[in-house]
């Protein structure tokens, strides 16, 4: 599945990933460790919960500044306009491949310093 590449295409280029199931997941996870960029799956248990865990990502003073990268199946679904109006610093369509996927990591990661 698009984890299993996700993973794979991280730690090839040297990240170290984490994963989390759901958004309240993820929010535990970042309680605990900094991330330096999330990439968040919009399709994860409905549309909305996605958007809005991005929302609430960004308004958080602890981790505004980090980038996300939001992808989707279903590009038709969700506008780019949507998903950067949430807060994501950049979106992917499905099919992702490993270079669009290391590409959009370490740019987010270069500007965000």
């Amino acid at each position: 599945g698009t984890l299993a590449l996700v993973e794979g295409v991280l730690e090839a280029e040297g990240y170290e990933t984490l994963k989390a199931a759901s958004p309240a997941e993820a929010l535990e996870i970042l309680k605990e460790r900094r991330a330096d960029v999330i990439l968040l799956d919009i399709q994860l248990r409905g549309l909305d919960s996605g958007l809005e865990f991005a929302r609430r990502m960004k308004t958080n003073i602890a981790t505004r500044a980090t980038p996300i990268i939001a992808f989707t199946a279903y590009a038709e679904r969700s506008s780019e306009a949507e998903v950067r109006a949430a807060g994501c610093d950049g979106f992917l369509k499905k099919p992702i491949t490993a270079q669009m996927l290391a590409d959009a990591v370490r740019k987010a990661v270069e500007k965000a310093g």
